[in-house]
């Protein structure tokens, strides 16, 4: 901070520098008014002028220097007259334009320019504390505005956060709802499925002299397995079915498949199995995974009309990535099992509903609607997920399975369970069948006879827990029936009465898989085969 001195005549200067001095004040003599005027600025708390220099200053410039402060700034100027004398006009004018000045005249008297001094000095502070208080709120502005930005930037990001939030909620509804009605319609079928299959067998076992009856059993037969891998894709949709788990391969099982994928595509079609590195086991339910692979195939070829390439990869993903944001709710180790076509794509509408049940583009009797659905309930049954990519090239199908703690794939598949079965371990069974629909509990009981078992009927839970239960051998029992408790839950009392009898369910649509939990029941899926059952009571047997 300095104090400018204009004093061109005489002493005047060095008098008043010398005064500056003695009060720790930095004067800043100046020899011209183009130095004095440019000594006007925000560092000069003070200006000094005689008149002789005033008349030598353009009123003008000294003005236009002033103007060039601050808002909060108003420099404080003595001016130096003689007071035995009329003030030159040219003084006069230059005081009149200049504003803050205070008139000290000559001779100096020690006291008045002490006054002076101190008067301009608490001034001229007075203005810093308004320039500091200035410069706080411009900070505090500044601050504010940035924290104003940096909330809108945070809300804008919670909006759209919760806005994705609530549509996914939307979305996990409304297919919760789809999901609920399509396990129902899927129940009900199934049980009439199960008449369909037994009433099948028993003609094709009565007619073994009757060759003619081959012909539309088998027909019959046919159409029921395809009713029942109708009705097994709607159960996977909606996630109300019991997985039986096995540690798996995919690498191994895939290339095993490859054959069957193969003949699935046609001539016209290539398949390629990529595997960039040795993939973890993951804990699935086989013949799903199956089902899953096979539909993915079926979809690539129905979109390659001319023909193209179709390309099965596997990779070991660790979740979270920034490079997956559809899986961003997954975390830990995962297996990814993703199908690329060389298709047209699809639209951006088309693949929001893609995995939708019944939803197709396919002409009319060209497809079911299911195929991605059951890719996707089987994916989250699994605590995985299923998602697409899809450009104008072509289409990428994603399936995303957990990884298993175990090191080695061991558990059996159900075709080695069927092929130990051991028909003659079922002679004399006594069996309690336990099944409230009545033609159902016709042909299980006709189809538990051709296999040498004896059958007890009882109609619903409640019924069966009064049975003498002491005196059977195997409990076979639906699991979704009328009374006081279902399946699962007498089963749970049985066991907890009879540990060591062995107990067997069966449904078309449980509703609550995971209340089978640990349970130590065998599980068989309706509609099911006289073999299928019978290789059920034989492992139910050897538990």
């Amino acid at each position: 901070m300095h104090v400018a001195i204009f004093a061109p005549v005489g002493r005047d200067a060095d008098i008043l520098a010398t005064l500056l001095k003695l009060l720790h004040l930095q004067p800043l003599i100046c020899t011209t008014c183009a130095d004095f005027t440019a000594a006007l600025n925000e560092e000069a708390w003070l200006a000094i002028a005689t008149e002789e220099g005033l008349t030598r200053c353009s009123a003008d410039k000294l003005v236009q220097q002033l103007q060039r402060q601050p808002l909060w700034s108003n420099l404080p100027i003595l001016a130096l007259a003689d007071g035995n004398a009329l003030l030159p006009g040219g003084a006069v004018t230059v005081i009149e334009r200049l504003g803050n000045v205070t008139l000290i005249t000559r001779p100096l008297r020690r006291e008045a320019l002490m006054l002076a001094l101190v008067s301009a000095h608490s001034n001229r502070q007075l203005q810093y504390q308004v320039r500091d208080q200035l410069a706080q709120l411009s900070a505090h502005a500044a601050e504010l505005e940035q924290r104003v930005d940096e909330r809108t930037v945070e809300l804008a990001r919670e909006i759209r956060e919760r806005r994705q939030v609530e549509t996914s909620l939307l979305e996990a509804r409304r297919l919760e709802s789809l999901g609920r009605l399509t396990g129902g319609v899927a129940h009900d079928f199934n049980n009439l499925l199960q008449v369909i299959v037994g009433a099948s067998h028993l003609v094709r076992m009565l007619g073994k002299d009757m060759p003619a009856l081959n012909k539309p059993v088998d027909s019959i037969l046919r159409a029921a397995d395809q009713g029942a891998r109708l009705t097994q894709q709607l159960l996977s949709f909606s996630r109300r079915q019991p997985m039986q788990l096995s540690d798996v391969r995919l690498d191994e099982h895939l290339l095993s498949m490859a054959d069957l994928l193969r003949h699935s595509l046609g001539r016209d079609m290539t398949l390629k199995v990529e595997v960039a590195q040795t993939p973890w086991l993951v804990q699935t339910d086989l013949a799903q995974l199956e089902i899953a692979i096979l539909n993915l195939v079926v979809n690539a070829r129905d979109a390659m009309v001319a023909g193209g390439a179709v390309t099965l990869s596997i990779a070991n993903l660790e979740l979270p990535d920034n490079d997956f944001p559809e899986l961003e709710a997954l975390k830990g180790r995962f297996v990814q099992i993703a199908l690329r076509d060389t298709g047209h794509g699809m639209s951006p509408a088309v693949a929001r509903q893609a995995f939708e049940p019944f939803y197709t583009t396919k002409p009319l009797g060209k497809g079911t609607g299911l195929g991605l659905s059951q890719v996707y309930g089987y994916a989250h049954q699994s605590r995985g997920a299923a998602y697409l990519r899809s450009s104008p090239e072509g289409t990428t199908v994603c399936i995303v399975l957990p990884a298993s703690a175990a090191t080695d794939a061991t558990g059996p598949t159900a075709a080695s369970d069927e092929a130990r079965v051991a028909p003659e371990a079922l002679a004399g069974l006594k069996v309690l069948c336990v099944e409230d629909d009545i033609f159902v509990a016709e042909y299980a009981t006709e189809m538990l006879a051709s296999l040498g078992c004896r059958v007890c009927i009882a109609h619903d839970a409640d019924q069966a827990m009064l049975s003498p239960l002491d005196q059977i051998d195997l409990v076979f029992s639906d699991v979704r029936m009328p009374g006081s408790i279902d399946g699962v839950e007498m089963a749970k009392q049985i066991l907890a009465r009879h540990p060591a009898l062995p107990v067997i369910l069966t449904s078309g649509f449980i509703g609550e898989p995971e209340r089978l939990g640990n349970l130590p029941v065998q599980f068989v899926r309706k509609p099911y085969t006289p073999s299928v059952l019978a290789a059920t009571l034989s492992a139910g047997l050897a538990r």
